[in-house]
């Protein structure tokens, strides 16, 4: 198995270089290949694709849901990753839900915040330090 790193995969989806894009697909397209993609990764790919690219939340939770069916790519935790990326699709932010599921994950009581997104989002679980 090989890691991807962001560059890859933003080279994947924006598909703005086009001979760093044939090798991407070259890389992904090598028969019996497997490759994994890091939560931070994606969390990074998501930060250049709407601060660099400007793609909205909506483009980014489809882009990223397309990644979720490439037969060949593995993810940390993919139903952690389609949660997020439903949570997305209704306002979320992807690196927040992707912590507040990893403090859940870890067993943690509360994930402490001064993010109001998340408090509203996870009331209870996120709490405001006082």
């Amino acid at each position: 198995m090989t890691g991807l790193d962001t560059n890859v995969l933003v080279r994947y989806l924006a598909q703005d270089d086009e001979a760093q894009l044939r090798a991407v697909l070259t890389l992904l397209l090598k028969k019996g290949a497997t490759f994994f993609v890091p939560d931070l990764v994606l969390i990074e790919t998501d930060w250049v694709l709407s601060t660099i690219y400007q793609w909205s939340a909506q483009e980014i939770a489809e882009a990223f849901g397309r990644l979720l069916t490439v037969h060949n790519l593995i993810f940390e935790d993919e139903s952690r990753i389609r949660g997020a990326l439903r949570a997305i699709r209704q306002g979320a932010d992807l690196s927040d839900e992707l912590i507040v599921d990893r403090c859940r994950e870890m067993g943690c009581k509360t994930v402490a915040t001064f993010d109001k997104g998340i408090t509203k989002r996870h009331p209870g679980f996120a709490v405001t330090p006082k």
